[in-house]
């Protein structure tokens, strides 16, 4: 019965966890670049039960032992693109990802949505710069209308400017969320240059997420949250009638 209680509570904890990772992806579904994050789970090892009496031993079967978050990982699947007209929106259509210079270093984000600092450089809503392909920030021209071909050459009318640096990777398995939809990569692990892929400008990539999926997780994952919390109720009505009831004397 014992058992029980372990194996049901595994299950809620399990489920609490996975409700904080649809209530993150609900939360970003307006974000711009944001890819959902999707959790697995793992039976732990089944048990074999079994008796021994008079007659012998013989084997009853096997038990569960509750279950545990595997590992949560990330849809890089695309979003949808959409249209704004403002010169300095970006979206790449395919593989890869920004290259953004930040105070804790070299930094990769889908998210194309970008400004002019003070300085005339390209940066993000943080204020994070834009990196060229020689890693360094990229340059405006002020009064020089900006034009972005699909290579991420920026052109200042007849004047040509930096090639914005797009890097994939081999093993996504590589890149951890940071926050603000920035990725750094691990062990320093460094970006390829990206084939095939085009930069759109004037459009954004939205978020990845599926609102109706996501809301189909969250009612799925609350009844799974309930219905374990029901059978520890119940083992727990059992263990007190058992402790109260059990070898009184009449």
């Amino acid at each position: 019965m014992i058992k029980g209680l372990y194996t049901a509570a595994s299950a809620m904890n399990v489920n609490m966890k996975k409700m904080d990772v649809t209530s993150n992806n609900l939360a970003n579904v307006n974000s711009t670049g944001f890819k959902r994050t999707g959790s697995i789970q793992n039976s732990f090892s089944e048990m074999l039960i079994s008796r021994i009496d008079s007659s012998g031993k013989q084997e009853l079967g096997s038990i569960g032992g509750g279950v545990e978050l595997e590992e949560n990982y990330t849809d890089y699947s695309a979003g949808e693109f959409k249209h704004t007209n403002n010169k300095l929106d970006l979206a790449i259509k395919g593989r890869g990802f920004f290259t953004l210079q930040t105070p804790e270093g070299v930094r990769y984000s889908r998210n194309g949505s970008f400004s002019l600092n003070n300085q005339n450089q390209i940066v993000n809503s943080q204020g994070h710069l834009l990196l060229n392909q020689n890693g360094e920030p990229i340059q405006t021209v002020p009064g020089r209308e900006i034009t972005i071909d699909k290579s991420g050459q920026i052109n200042f009318g007849e004047l040509e400017g930096d090639r914005i640096n797009i890097v994939d990777f081999d093993d996504y398995r590589n890149l951890t969320k940071q926050g603000n939809n920035l990725y750094q990569t691990a062990d320093g692990i460094e970006g390829n240059q990206v084939e095939g892929s085009k930069v759109l400008q004037g459009y954004l990539e939205g978020s990845n997420v599926n609102i109706v999926q996501e809301m189909a997780n969250m009612i799925e994952t609350t009844r799974a949250y309930e219905t374990n919390q029901k059978v520890i109720q119940t083992i727990d009505n059992s263990l007190e009638k058992a402790v109260n009831s059990v070898g009184r004397l009449a």
